[in-house]
This record gives structure tokens, C-alpha cells and sequence, in this order.
């Protein structure tokens, strides 16, 4: 007789930028399914925590609705719709694309909390019985204090599987466990390997820069008037955003993408300016419009993507948000209006700069300093293979040359894990600490009570009697 165990198995695939979300959430939901397998979190954590209590087989969201799952549970209860998420005998994946140093903070945490419930519940139970230390806490704290620890190590019932295409020291260090060799489990797949099979571009291939002559910084340098560093990086914010130097940039970029790019892929080649803030994005924007309005050109439309208000030094008592300089569209909206025929240019200010999976991406103009890991998740907006698609083109009027093909070479064949940290370096610290005798154990006691009796929603007062009691270590 042969005896099968079953194992209820969830799949969570997690990101922690909303535009990446929604491109997973597409892509994943396209594949063939029955109805209720992939279940996509585009609402709220409400919407998560039934998933999870359902059993949905695969689950799309964010890392960040994790910690907001029991305030969702409570909600739901006051509805009259209250369910319980059971993890006894579940086993979860949980896929993490963009991988980095931040999924083991503690949003990280409390998703191990939540996907390993019951299992942490009962480990408490076994230690809580007459532990015989600190009676001078309350049974209460000291659940919510093991609740802390027991939430930290990994957890038997989950397995972490993360992609990165730019591994950070900290991201190999995290997830590094080495295995019965002696190496880390890591699969490295390179950059060069994937340009070799086709899979990427090679964006270095037509890498130009555009270099500008500051003869007035060269003029101010003989001033003994003038601190030369202060002119100096006064100088260059003039230069970056006065309207003069803006508008060269802007013929050259408006006639580059005229001539050479915009009837590459079948006449759908997109471009990207990327800019050093979100003033100099808007600046960008008006200054192309008005170019293009001026020249009669009928086949070139811009958007624009940053994030808050804008208030231009200049003009006190204009305003400028990314809804209102794109008539209209919103945040949501946008990839979708980008991808559509009706526009070409994109001007960023930090968004859209890593993550962004657009394949008809490929001309980029670069007006912002950029090196190691952040060039190279910039220029890779390009990276990305579409029929037709046969080169891609970078004009970069602010960076080096030598050090934008640096910050490639650690991501084109290997990254060096380096040196691992000391695993006893807390321990260290706690140690030098208690030698100094700066704060006494039913301090310690009294702060935690405060602490883990509201630790979601502390109250001012919690603070005021957290702080008076810090201030005796102080």
C-alpha cells in the first residue's frame, strides 16, 4: 500500500514597489489557470487576509500589507465576516522578485509572523510554562516579547526563493546560507550570458557622452571674493536648470529621437530623459512642449513622472503635480498611456528608474549623476528585448564614461559576496553595554510592559513614560 500526505501549499510572490506589483500581477494572472488558483491583492490587506484564509493556491501582492493583516482580521470581525488564518500543517513559497537587503526588515518579519502563526503560538505556549525568569513581567509581555524573537529566525514552513538582477553585498549576505559544499545556494545567471543568448540588450553598445564646458566656473576660480566650492556648486545648479542650457538640451534630445530613434521598432521606439530632481522633470517637460509647439512637430508627445507637488523657485505661485502637467492621467494609468501610440518621451525624477519593464523602451537621455548600482538599474530600463528591436542608444550629458562602464563590471559576470558579518556582534554590544552599567534590568522590564501593551498604536502618554525612562540611561 502506498500512502500519500497531502500538503496545503500557498505561493506568495512579493514585491515591494507598486508598479512592479502590477506588472507581476499581469504577467502571472496571464498564465493559463482555473478560477481561484492566482488570486491578485489589487484592493486591500482585507482582500489578503481572506486569500490567505482561503487557501488561495497563489498569491500576488506587496510586502507591505503584511504587518496590517490582524488590524484587517479585526476590521473583517466588525463587519460580521470575521475568518481565522490557519497555518498549522500549511507549507508557504514565497517568491521574492527585486530581491534586496530590505526584505529582512521588519515588514520581512512580520510576514514570517503571519505565515507561521500557529507554529510560533505553540512554540511560545512550550516556553511560557514557568519559565522561572523576569516574574516581574506580565504573562502578556512576556508572550509578546517571545512573539518578537520567535518571528526573526527562519521558519521550518516557509521557503524564501529571490531574483535579482543587481545583488547588493547586503542581499548576498542576507539570503546567504551556506549548504553542505560549503557555498551559498546561489544560481548566477550574468549579464554577458544573457546578452550572449539574446534574452537582454547590451545598453553599453552605443553609451555616448555629452560633455558641457563651464567656462564661467573656470572664470570664478581666480576670485578670492568667491568660496570656490560654494560658487562652484551654486555654478552648477545654475547651469543644470537655466532655461538656456535646458532648451540646448532640449533641441538636442527633441532632434536626436526625430531623426534616429523614433522609426526604430516598427515606428514605436519610446525615449526616457532622466533627470536630477523633480523641479528640473517639470522644467524638462515645459521646455520640450514648448519646442515641440514651436517647431509645428504633430508626432512627439511627453509625460511626466514624479511624485508629491512642485513649486518652482522661480514662479512662487504656480504648482506643478505629475496628474496636472499630463492632463489628467493618472498615476495608474500611465504605463498603460506610455505603451499606447499617443506618446514617446518619458521624463522621470526617480520613478520608473528601476523596475520599470517597458520593451519598447530605446533611446535614454541622462541629465543626473549616476553610479554603481543606481546606473545600473537606470540604463536597464533599455535592456529589455521586443520584436524588432534591434540596438538602443544612451546620451548622457552629466557622467563619466569610465565610471558608468565600472558600475557594470560588477554586475556583467559576478558579485563578490565579500567578508560576512560577525553573527556575535550583538552579543558583543549587549555585552559592552551591560559593562557600563547605564541601565538596570527592571528598567528594561518597566519600558517593555509600555511597549507590548500597545506596540501597534502607542499613545502619547506611552511615549512620555517610554522616554522617562530612557532619560535615566541618558
Amino acid at each position: 500500500m502506498i500512502r500519500i500526505t497531502r500538503y496545503l501549499i500557498t505561493t506568495i510572490v512579493i514585491t515591494d514597489r507598486r508598479v512592479l506589483d502590477r506588472q507581476l500581477q499581469d504577467t502571472i494572472y496571464q498564465f493559463d489557470h482555473k478560477q481561484g488558483v492566482v488570486e491578485k491583492i489589487d484592493n486591500n490587506t482585507q482582500q489578503l487576509a481572506k486569500a490567505l484564509s482561503g487557501g488561495v493556491p497563489i498569491v500576488i501582492t506587496t510586502m507591505q500589507k503584511f504587518p496590517f493583516i490582524f488590524q484587517a482580521l479585526e476590521t473583517l470581525e466588525k463587519k460580521g465576516e470575521g475568518i481565522s488564518i490557519e497555518t498549522k500543517g500549511r507549507t508557504f513559497a514565497v517568491i521574492v522578485d527585486e530581491a534586496h537587503s530590505s526584505q529582512g526588515g521588519e515588514t520581512a518579519m512580520e510576514l514570517r509572523k503571519i505565515l507561521n502563526k500557529d507554529g510560533i503560538a505553540s512554540a511560545i505556549a512550550e516556553q511560557i510554562i514557568d519559565d522561572g525568569e523576569d516574574e516581574s513581567l506580565s504573562e502578556e509581555t512576556k508572550k509578546n516579547l517571545m512573539k518578537e524573537m520567535l518571528k526573526r529566525p527562519r521558519q521550518p514552513n516557509i521557503s524564501f526563493f529571490a531574483f535579482t538582477a543587481t545583488p547588493k553585498f547586503k542581499t548576498l549576505a542576507f539570503f546567504n546560507e551556506p549548504g553542505s559544499n560549503g557555498k551559498a545556494p546561489f544560481h548566477h545567471y550574468s549579464m554577458r550570458q544573457a546578452i550572449e543568448e539574446g534574452f537582454i540588450m547590451d545598453v553599453l553598445s552605443s553609451y555616448t557622452t555629452y560633455k558641457t564646458y563651464y567656462k564661467l566656473v573656470k572664470s570664478i576660480q581666480g576670485d578670492p571674493e568667491v568660496p570656490k566650492k560654494k560658487a562652484t556648486k551654486d555654478l552648477a545648479r545654475f547651469l543644470r536648470l537655466h532655461p538656456h542650457n535646458i532648451a540646448q538640451k532640449v533641441e538636442v534630445i527633441v532632434e536626436h529621437f526625430r531623426g534616429h530613434t523614433k522609426h526604430k521598432i516598427g515606428g514605436r521606439a519610446k525615449g526616457m530623459v532622466v533627470t536630477s530632481s523633480r523641479l528640473l522633470a517639470v522644467l524638462y517637460k515645459l521646455a520640450i512642449d514648448k519646442y515641440i509647439l514651436e517647431k509645428g512637430y504633430k508626432d512627439l508627445k511627453t509625460l511626466v513622472a514624479f511624485s508629491g507637488t512642485v513649486h518652482d523657485p522661480d514662479d512662487p505661485e504656480v504648482q506643478y503635480t505629475e496628474v496636472s502637467m499630463n492632463n489628467g492621467i493618472k498615476e495608474t494609468e500611465l504605463p498603460d498611456k506610455f505603451v499606447s501610440d499617443h506618446y514617446q518621451i518619458l521624463l522621470v525624477a526617480e520613478k520608473y528608474q528601476t523596475g520599470f519593464d517597458q520593451h519598447l523602451l530605446h533611446s535614454m537621455y541622462i541629465d543626473k549623476r549616476l553610479s554603481g548600482i543606481q546606473a545600473v538599474q537606470t540604463l536597464s530600463r533599455l535592456n529589455r528585448t521586443a520584436p524588432g528591436k534591434e540596438d538602443t542608444f544612451v546620451l548622457d550629458f552629466v557622467n563619466d564614461r569610465e565610471e558608468i562602464y565600472r558600475s557594470f563590471k560588477d554586475y556583467y559576470e559576478a558579485t563578490d559576496i565579500g567578508e560576512i558579518s560577525d553573527s556575535q556582534q550583538l552579543y558583543d554590544l549587549q555585552h559592552k553595554i551591560d559593562h557600563w552599567q547605564i541601565y538596570a534590568q527592571d528598567e528594561i522590564n518597566a519600558w517593555c510592559e509600555i511597549w507590548f501593551k500597545n506596540r501597534k498604536e502607542p499613545s502619547v502618554s506611552d511615549h512620555q513614560l517610554m522616554n522617562a525612562i530612557l532619560d535615566k540611561a541618558v
